[in-house]
């Protein structure tokens, strides 16, 4: 009895070791299907996975070239435009300033009130460098660089009033006497640049009055104009000596 069940237990064992070699074997059989067989199509489809390259490392940009310095770029000098020269750059020289000749009104009680008499020796008196206390027609009296009007004569042919006196220091001019407003000496540079102002705040006609347009000279009488008071002295120029702006000695 034992050995007939000791068989059948060898039997029993046999038969399952044979079924699961053939078991096994249709595994790997379809394993090998499932490997070697092509990829479905349709809509069954797996759309495959495109792994690209790595992408390249960004590209590092190069450095800025150092800045340059601004003293070393070059200026470019601009069209149209000039670079002004200083005066001394060129060697000019400034005319020193010198001194003018100036009048003054005399004694209002000694003429008529429509005339007018400017004088080498009216009042005040000049301080720069008087002559004999008073005007300097030879090298000029007063510092061009002081504010005074300029005396001015427009010659219109008039005729002296009845009874006037008149002689060499304080003759009659046959005109107007008037003067402009106040002016340093220095833009004086010229006897016309002078004229040019009378005639500017006068009227045509109208010039510096001069040492000798009474005839004589220290004195001068004319028919009254605007612009003329007591108390200041007046640029005058003379043309025959140095005792001008613009030609007196330093």
């Amino acid at each position: 009895m034992i050995r007939l069940l000791i068989w059948a237990g060898a039997v029993v064992a046999l038969l399952g070791f044979f079924y699961a070699s053939l078991d096994g074997g249709g595994v790997r059989k379809d394993a090998r299907q499932r490997v070697s067989a092509p990829p479905p199509v349709g809509k069954d489809a797996i759309a495959p996975i495109a792994i690209s390259a790595a992408p390249p490392s960004a590209a590092i940009p190069a450095p800025p070239a150092p800045p340059v310095a601004e003293a070393a770029r070059p200026i470019a000098p601009q069209a149209g435009l000039t670079m002004a020269v200083p005066t001394a750059a060129v060697g000019d020289r400034m005319r020193p300033i010198g001194r003018g000749l100036s009048f003054a009104l005399a004694d209002a009680t000694t003429v008529p009130a429509r005339v007018a008499h400017l004088a080498c020796h009216g009042e005040p008196a000049p301080v720069d460098r008087p002559h004999r206390g008073s005007c300097n027609p030879y090298e000029g009296d007063t510092s061009c660089a002081s504010l005074m009007p300029i005396a001015c004569h427009h010659p219109t042919g008039a005729v002296a009033p009845p009874g006037l006196a008149q002689d060499f220091y304080k003759g009659w001019t046959r005109g107007q006497l008037a003067a402009t407003r106040p002016v340093p000496g220095t833009l004086l540079t010229s006897e016309p640049a002078a004229s040019a102002r009378c005639e500017a705040e006068l009227g045509a006609g109208w010039c510096m009055a001069e040492f000798h347009d009474g005839g004589g000279g220290w004195g001068l009488q004319g028919e009254r104009g605007s612009g003329l008071r007591a108390g200041t002295r007046y640029w005058v120029h003379i043309n025959d000596q140095r005792g001008n702006c613009w030609n007196s000695p330093p």
